[in-house]
Formats: structure tokens, sequence, C-alpha cells
């Protein structure tokens, strides 16, 4: 995330031993060269084939074309099925990894063939067994139709103001939604403490902070992040099997 100033942080994740460094969401310029200075790779997130270039121009290794199917913080508005291979025209040759909406191996044997290198799943692997996720957020996305992903321009945004997002509807989204979805500053409880993290830190309504293990509260209320394959994501398996089936028709 590059919405502000992140060297520090950024510096300390490479004194650390960190190689593979996936940027998105601002400029790349003042952190690209610290990558490569330390032997690392930039991937950067991208959702028009016009940014992509940019991103390559500044000296990205790898392009993730993000389609707006995608779950959590979504940059762009163009589906993965045409930007996809508009981004691997625009980069040749350049390697693309495909995001948004891919759920099970029909998807990534989908993405290859327009031309991606790999594909990038987020919402299955909210059902791996090693993902520490709150049971309540897990039986919702295993209850959860393609219908039910919806995106929001500025829902949760405590924490990550002006970033669109995809989540699942709840009480949280029904109430704004109610209330002709008022402006930040005008919602519905907002700033209301409605759960709080395993460490006891409150959370706040319309904050963007996904309820893990251990979390208490009014759990469904929170950002419930998923994206439009979650009618795929079906069942708890491990990670392993998770990729197992994913490569499947490769």
């Amino acid at each position: 995330m590059l919405a502000w100033d992140q060297r520090a942080r950024l510096d300390e994740a490479l004194e650390e031993g960190l190689r593979i460094v996936s940027f998105t969401w601002g400029e790349l310029e003042p952190y690209v060269e610290r990558v490569h200075d330390a032997g690392g790779l930039v991937l950067h997130t991208v959702g028009s084939a016009e940014e992509a270039k940019r991103a390559v121009a500044a000296g990205v290794d790898v392009v993730v074309a993000q389609g707006w199917e995608a779950g959590g913080h979504v940059w762009g508005q163009i589906a993965t099925l045409p930007l996809v291979p508009a981004v691997v025209d625009a980069v040749a040759p350049i390697p693309v990894l495909a995001a948004g909406g891919i759920g099970d191996a029909r998807g990534v044997a989908a993405v290859l063939a327009l031309g991606a290198q790999a594909a990038w799943v987020g919402t299955r692997f909210l059902l791996a067994e090693e993902t520490p996720l709150h049971e309540e957020y897990r039986r919702r996305l295993i209850a959860a139709v393609e219908t039910d992903a919806e995106w929001y321009p500025d829902l949760y945004d405590g924490g990550w103001p002006n970033a669109p997002h995809r989540a699942l509807r709840n009480s949280t989204a029904e109430a704004w939604e109610a209330a002709d979805r008022p402006a930040p500053g005008s919602r519905p409880g907002e700033g209301q403490a409605i759960a709080a993290r395993a460490s006891g830190e409150p959370i706040v309504r319309y904050a963007s902070a996904a309820p893990l293990t251990g979390t208490t509260g009014d759990v469904a209320a929170l950002s419930l992040w998923a994206g439009q394959s979650v009618a795929l994501a079906k069942r708890t398996t491990s990670a392993a099997e998770i990729v197992a089936e994913l490569v499947s028709r490769i």
C-alpha cells in the first residue's frame, strides 16, 4: 500500500530479509530502487493497461492485472477478462499475473489462456485451514453467492480512506444504504465501537478491519472482504489442497 510515504517501513522489511515486494495504490518511484538495491523483485497491482505501462516504466519486475471482481481493496473498474490480455499486450515481455474473480482451476486455466503467467487467488484462501479467520466470517463466506460480494467506493474507510473495495453485504452496509448512502462523517453509527481485536483494541464501525481469530463483539458487522469468486469457496481445506485443485487443469 502506498497511500502515504512508507520508506522506513520498507527499509525495515528489507533489512529483515524480504526480497519479494508487492505494491499497489500509489507512486512507485520512491520505492522500486530501494527494493532492487537490496536484490529484490517488485510486483505492482494495476487496474488498466495504461497504469501497467507506467509501472513498467518505473522499473517493476512483475505486473499484477487486478480485475474489479477482486475482494478487498480494488484499484480499477475493469473486469478481469478484458483487463488481462490488454495488460499482457501493453507490457510484454514483462510477466503478468492475473487477479480478480479467480476461484478454481477453471479460472486459472482461463487467465493462462489470456496470456497471464500465473493467477493471484485471494478469496479462496480465506477458507484455508491455516487462515486465522473468525468462524462467523468463515461461515458467511461459505454461505455467500457471487452477488453477495458488493463493491463500495468508501464504506469501510477507517484506516484507509478513499480506497474502493469489495466485501460481503452485512448489517453495516444495510444501515448505510437505508440512510441513502451518506458520506463519511454522517453515516449511521459512525465512530461506535462494535467489536474488539484479540488484544482488546476496539474496532469502530466502518473500520477497515476484517474479523480474525479472537475478535469479539458484532463480528458480522465488520468489513467482510470477499471477491465475486466467493461462490466457489464452499469448504475449508488446507492451503496445499487448495493449490492442488487450482492447478489441476493446467
